[in-house]
């Protein structure tokens, strides 16, 4: 029964007028960035789940996936990154729920996120005070994270 509803809830949110809406209640597309670097990858500390993941956010009104998973890594750990040239579409795409957040007035929603992966080109101070740290591949725990990571060449 949980997988038909998901489904239900993943083509309600394809076919709306907008799928990148935070006004969707059922969820929305998603960007994040996997940036590698030295046999690292970039993880921030989510401050409101309490986990590690990729840098990544909601794509704002105009905004493409890829330019929204740059901001968003750009926003959250001051690193200034572009796509790989070699690799423009996304490395994974994933669908998980978010929690509900009273804080924001947010109840439970989905995710659909597109992965891609980006390079650094230069560290700034960031726009947000969010703990991040580059972990390597072998301690890597996030499953996603490990299968993107998989995929590469």
């Amino acid at each position: 029964m949980f997988k038909l509803e998901k489904n239900f809830r993943i083509k309600t949110i394809l076919n709306s007028d907008n799928p990148c809406s935070r006004k969707n209640h059922e969820g929305h597309i998603t960007a994040s960035g996997l940036v590698i670097r030295d046999g690292k990858v970039l993880l921030i500390f989510h401050p409101y789940i309490k986990r590690w993941f990729q840098p990544g956010g909601h794509i704002d009104e105009g905004d493409s996936p890829i330019e929204t998973a740059i901001r968003e890594v750009y926003e959250e750990t001051g690193y200034v990154c572009e796509i790989d040239p070699d690799n423009q579409e996304p490395l994974d795409i994933d669908i998980h729920e978010i929690p509900e957040n009273p804080k924001k007035g947010e109840g439970a929603h989905l995710h659909i996120d597109l992965l891609y992966q980006l390079r650094v080109l230069r560290q700034e101070q960031p726009k947000e005070d969010i703990e991040c740290r580059w972990v390597a591949f072998k301690d890597i725990e996030s499953i996603r994270i490990q299968r993107a990571l998989a995929k590469l060449p």
